[in-house]
């Protein structure tokens, strides 16, 4: 590791199974890697990390053993097999019952051995939720705009942010979810100033986003239906 950049390996295929398996593609792939673990492998358990919403239902499809998780970490994509971790930020995992079972203790007792603190908590599929109006507030903006994070920290966008964040908090608060949306985002993107959101990076790179997973689910007004506009216009016209 050289100034906050990884350099690793990974196995593309393992005949023992594991213990966990730690999902991490893109949302709009997460059908496919389940098919093909699923054709490989039985009885996994598998943490999902993953951005958006609807991960963990359709990874409950497959019949797999799930376990939620959150995480704030800023990280950039450099090169295949190369990641910048570029803002410490809070993991959580939890059983979806809410339970605090003795599995999840010992998976966060590993992480957090590793370098990456981890808690335990019992709310972890309403943390999902509020971590993806995060998102929602934060993502667009910085891939409509082509800015890192804490850019949106200035004063002319504020407005924007917390036209966003409300209609997010309006969404959190019809399934009883209670978040101050847009003090988290604005505490989210002070930690992770100097990354690039995933959606930029995917903008950047002409890639598909997982706006449809992000924001669309937060669609409650003009504001995140515009976000969701644009950022699909980029997304057909490869970003520009």
């Amino acid at each position: 590791m050289t100034d906050g950049t990884f350099y690793l390996e990974a196995e593309s295929y393992y005949p023992g199974g594991f213990d966990l398996i730690i999902l991490t593609v893109k949302a709009y792939h997460t059908e496919e890697a389940a098919k093909n673990i699923k054709e490989e492998y039985e009885d996994e358990m598998i943490l999902t990390f993953q951005n958006g919403v609807g991960i963990v239902d359709t990874l409950l499809n497959f019949n797999f053993d799930v376990i939620p998780g959150v995480t704030t970490h800023g990280a950039t994509l450099i090169s295949p097999g190369v990641v910048r971790h570029a803002g410490y930020g809070d993991t959580f995992i939890g059983e979806r019952n809410g339970k605090l079972s003795e599995r999840v203790f010992a998976i966060a007792e590993n992480f957090t051995t590793c370098g990456f603190k981890t808690e335990v908590v019992n709310d972890i599929m309403e943390r999902r939720w509020i971590k993806a109006a995060i998102n929602a507030c934060i993502n667009p903006l910085t891939a409509v705009l082509r800015v890192k994070n804490g850019a949106l920290k200035d004063e002319n966008l504020r407005e924007v942010m917390r036209c966003i964040a409300d209609e997010c908090a309006q969404v959190l608060a019809d399934k009883d979810i209670h978040a101050n949306v847009y003090e988290l985002a604005m505490d989210v993107i002070e930690k992770t100033k100097e990354n690039k959101s995933s959606m930029l990076q995917d903008i950047e790179r002409g890639r598909r986003t997982e706006v449809d997973y992000i924001v669309k689910p937060f669609i409650k007004g003009k504001c995140n239906k515009m976000m969701y506009e644009l950022i699909k216009f980029l997304e057909t016209h490869g970003g520009f």
